[in-house]
């Protein structure tokens, strides 16, 4: 008789306030987290961009996070 493992689920990520409807619009794509000094609606330069999610060809995010080397907090 075979042993059986049973894998550990991961938890879900917490993401930021609609990220996950962002996502839908952007399959194959990233969606990027606003640094919330910034208006998301206006010009945001790239140091106000803290990072970004990638969202898959169906547009479901897949976990996939890279933070802007860049990022620089109006609050410094």
């Amino acid at each position: 008789m075979g042993l059986l493992f049973w894998k550990k689920k991961e938890p879900k990520p917490k993401y930021p306030a609609g990220l996950i409807d962002e996502a839908k619009k952007q399959p194959n794509g990233w969606v990027y987290e606003i640094d919330p000094q910034y208006d998301p609606n206006g010009e945001v330069p790239p140091e106000g961009i803290k990072g970004g999610w990638k969202a898959n060809e169906h547009g479901v995010l897949t976990g996939e996070y890279k933070a802007n080397p860049n990022y620089k907090s109006k609050n410094i």
